[in-house]
């Protein structure tokens, strides 16, 4: 029992000495991307496709199998079937090889559509993979965004409490009223309840980001970046243009493409099928087993032939199915433009977002500065009884107001950032 008790608090104390891990973003795609499910099962689902494209070339090759029969057939004249036909049962062997001559191209057609599945698995392996990054992006902008909350709601507290300990002395002095000092306490807790809840926000995004990274339930971690410079910013001369290898569409119009190789695949059903065949082995009746040695036929040989098979009257199938993967092309062509119109709306907006962005950056950091000497001119007041402790209170409050708004518009734009990466991404 004491050993137990030792080796846990042993862990424990291992645990607490150890330093929190701290993440920036790099490492935390890095992290994402490795323990990510979804990119195992599309590696397992490209592998899978390259494997049965294997599989149908090596039709291109003669086809051999072993074959083997016996049968027996009585020849009674009353429960018997016709002795010419089956000689009394049949016993063979044989080694069969068969290859295809002429199949109207249905192979080829099939190989290449195979190919076109695989660059379909690939780009959708990309866009899961793309997806990961703005997600996990996404969770990191706004872990960043509380982290920062939390120092300024912290320094906006030690703002309060100097001005707290300054009402003090002036209420000591009879210089300021009780009701100045309740106005600072009052709003000294709103301050504390905004600080829990950023902390609260802080927590509850990092369990979001560890779930993302593939980690367990731990959010000791930490994580470290600039919401100035998180993301890189796109050149300012890109334009619709830079859409052609978006991923999205790429995957479209690689769907289309596959589609479109069932209607020419399903035309070639009217086409005819030429194969060639050979077999050699043993092959001989029962009858022929009875006879003596001497007299007996021989069972050892061997067979060429060439069979040929044409579709006559199909009752209309053929058609409907070619009619059917018709629809179905121009139905997913019509996916494709819708693809192509989203991809397009949404970098627009994301372009002008940006904009409207970067000019509230600039006239917010013209408000905050006017705002900071505001905060520090009206203190200075009070002390010397200028001004109301209310004007005081209210000149803090708005500079909190416009740090924090700063701090979610900086937050925005890197959310624009990362959705414009998404979009680019190829």
């Amino acid at each position: 029992m004491k050993r137990l008790v030792f080796v846990s608090l042993t862990v424990l104390a291992f645990v607490f000495a150890c330093p929190a891990q701290t993440l920036t973003l790099a490492r935390c795609l890095e992290l994402a991307k490795s323990y990510s499910l979804k990119a195992r099962a599309s590696d397992a689902a490209i592998r899978g496709s390259e494997l049965e494209r294997e599989e149908l070339l090596t039709t291109k090759l003669p086809q051999v199998k072993l074959s083997s029969e016996a049968s027996y057939a009585p020849n009674s004249g009353t429960h018997g079937y016709d002795p010419a036909i089956t000689d009394g049962g049949q016993l063979g062997g044989r080694i069969a090889v068969q290859q295809s001559l002429y199949d109207a191209g249905v192979r080829s057609l099939r190989s290449e559509q195979l190919s076109t599945e695989r660059n379909t698995l690939v780009k959708e392996k990309q866009i899961t993979e793309r997806d990961l990054v703005f997600a996990v992006e996404q969770l990191f902008i706004e872990a960043l965004r509380s982290q920062n909350e939390i120092v300024l709601q912290q320094q906006s507290m030690r703002q309060l409490k100097d001005y707290l300990d300054l009402i003090q002395q002036l209420t000591k002095g009879g210089q300021a009223s009780y009701t100045d000092l309740l106005k600072t306490q009052v709003q000294l807790q709103t301050a504390e309840r905004s600080l829990q809840k950023a902390h609260e926000s802080l927590a509850s995004t990092k369990y979001a980001l560890a779930e993302a990274m593939g980690r367990s339930i731990d959010t000791s971690f930490a994580i470290e970046g600039s919401m100035e410079s998180l993301l890189p910013v796109p050149p300012p001369d890109g334009n619709a243009s830079d859409l052609s290898q978006n991923l999205d569409i790429t995957l479209a119009q690689l769907n289309v493409s596959k589609s479109a190789f069932d209607i020419e695949i399903q035309k070639s059903e009217r086409m005819p099928v030429v194969s060639a065949f050979a077999d050699a082995g043993l092959l001989t009746s029962i009858d022929n087993l009875r006879l003596p040695s001497s007299e007996r036929s021989g069972m050892f040989g061997y067979m060429v032939g060439l069979s040929l098979e044409v579709p006559l009257f199909t009752w209309g199938a053929t058609d409907l199915r070619a009619q059917q993967r018709q629809l179905a092309t121009d139905a997913l062509g019509l996916q494709l433009e819708a693809v192509r119109r989203s991809v397009t709306t949404d970098y627009q907006r994301t372009q002008m977002q940006l904009k409207r962005v970067e000019e509230r950056v600039r006239s917010l950091r013209i408000s905050l500065k006017a705002a900071d000497e505001n905060f520090v001119l009206t203190k200075s007041k009070y002390a010397s009884g200028g001004v109301l402790s209310l004007e005081v209170l209210a000149a803090q409050q708005l500079l909190m107001d416009l740090k924090l708004d700063e701090l979610q518009t900086l937050a925005d734009r890197q959310a624009l950032l990362a959705k414009m990466e998404q979009i680019t991404t190829r």
